[in-house]
């Protein structure tokens, strides 16, 4: 990310979940080059487990997962006050991506890096820092 970005020598983590490895993985390395500091679950429940104990800046969710789909996990996300209206993107390689999702932004994959880049800052420049410390270790990833 750009200098100009966030003044913020730490910058906020980043919680992705997606079912497929290979796309969460080198979303999370890129993220990571980034300065982020990344979380990542393959399965939408343990995500939805990991984003109520550590408290994410932003989580980026999938919306095609097998248990439970994006759209469910927004929701539940969204529903939890002790989230207090943390910022969700929703991703997917459909075209259909419903209109009526209660989340702050929506892509269609193949994502653009520049643009997943984009979106982060604005979500970051406009939520209020709420990130709380996880009660262990915040280098957990459930997967």
């Amino acid at each position: 990310m750009e200098s100009n970005a966030l003044s913020d020598s730490r910058l906020p983590t980043i919680l992705l979940i997606d079912d497929e490895p290979d796309l969460l993985i080198a979303w999370a390395l890129l993220l990571e080059l980034e300065g982020f500091h990344v979380l990542t679950a393959f399965e939408p429940r343990k995500g939805v487990e990991l984003a109520q104990r550590v408290h994410p800046a932003v989580v980026i969710t999938d919306l095609m997962m097998p248990g439970m789909d994006g759209a469910e996990v927004c929701r539940t996300l969204k529903s939890d006050p002790g989230l207090d209206g943390m910022p969700v993107i929703l991703w997917s390689a459909s075209p259909d991506i419903p209109a009526d999702l209660n989340c702050e932004c929506t892509l269609h994959k193949p994502v653009a890096r520049e643009t997943l880049l984009g979106e982060l800052e604005l979500l970051l420049r406009r939520a209020p820092h709420r990130e709380n410390p996880p009660h262990g270790s915040a280098d957990a990833s459930l997967n």
